[in-house]
């Protein structure tokens, strides 16, 4: 009887071996795209590639299609995440790019409105603040003028009667906002040092009176107040009080303007 020689089973050459191996890649690389998804442009590139691997590997052989699909699969799934991410990512630097050019211009405007501020504030902390009679003086953001004052005055009301030693004066005043926005005006605002003891208003008006409300930039209020003073008192000032915060020393001013009657 004659001997069967066995076949000799050939050895897997490189070419059978190469589409697992590019199957393989293309699964670990898809799930490396997956996971580092979250990191903009690099998922996005590692899933391209995990996909490019396992289309070839699908093409050269049928033996791992499936791992080759899973390649393609996780590769599409990790290169879309990290897309999604990398939009956001470029529109949020976009975003503070241009938030960050507002709040500097906002930055810069807020340090020169303080710069302003605090130059205004100095000048009226160094202002003349004492004035002669008949002098236009300026109280802060206000020019005033006494117009008239009247002595001695008798109201029409006969139950209006000063104090024993006491008379009441009427003071015609004109109030002109220099200022460049609306400023609230009262008769309230300006008090008569009577020898250095300060005291307000009557709430007597005396036509005309001096009305209460906001005066508009360059526009002037003119007319009467009442006041108690001493009576033949011949030191009697008005006097306007108002404060400003000195941002060199951190602390308000109160500051004291008075003309002379």
């Amino acid at each position: 009887m004659a001997e069967t020689t066995p076949t000799a089973k050939k050895p897997a050459t490189a070419t059978s071996q190469q589409p697992n191996g590019l199957a393989i890649a293309a699964l670990v690389v898809g799930i490396i795209a997956i996971l580092s998804g979250w990191v903009p442009f690099w998922g996005f590139l590692a899933g391209a590639a995990a996909v490019v691997l396992g289309i070839i590997a699908l093409k050269k052989s049928a033996n791992m299609r499936g791992m080759s699909i899973a390649g393609i699969i996780t590769g599409g799934i990790g290169a879309l995440w990290s897309l999604v991410i990398t939009i956001f990512f470029l529109l949020a630097f976009m975003t503070i790019g241009i938030g960050g050019s507002a709040l500097n211009e906002a930055v810069n405007e807020a340090n020169s409105s303080l710069a302003q501020y605090n130059e205004e504030t100095k000048a009226l902390i160094n202002a003349k603040k004492t004035f002669s009679k008949g002098e236009t003086a300026v109280f802060g953001k206000f020019e005033v003028k006494i117009n008239s004052a009247q002595r001695n005055y008798t109201p029409e009301e006969s139950y209006l009667t000063p104090e024993d030693g006491k008379e009441y004066i009427v003071l015609n005043i004109t109030v002109t906002n220099k200022a460049s926005e609306s400023e609230y005006v009262s008769s309230y605002d300006y008090k008569i040092n009577d020898d250095g003891l300060a005291s307000s208003a009557s709430f007597f008006d005396v036509a005309p009176a001096f009305e209460a409300g906001d005066l508009s930039p360059g526009a002037s209020q003119t007319g009467n107040i009442m006041y108690e003073v001493t009576k033949g008192s011949s030191n009697l000032k008005l006097q306007y009080e108002t404060n400003a915060y000195d941002l060199d020393a951190s602390d308000f001013k109160e500051l004291t303007f008075t003309l002379d009657i």
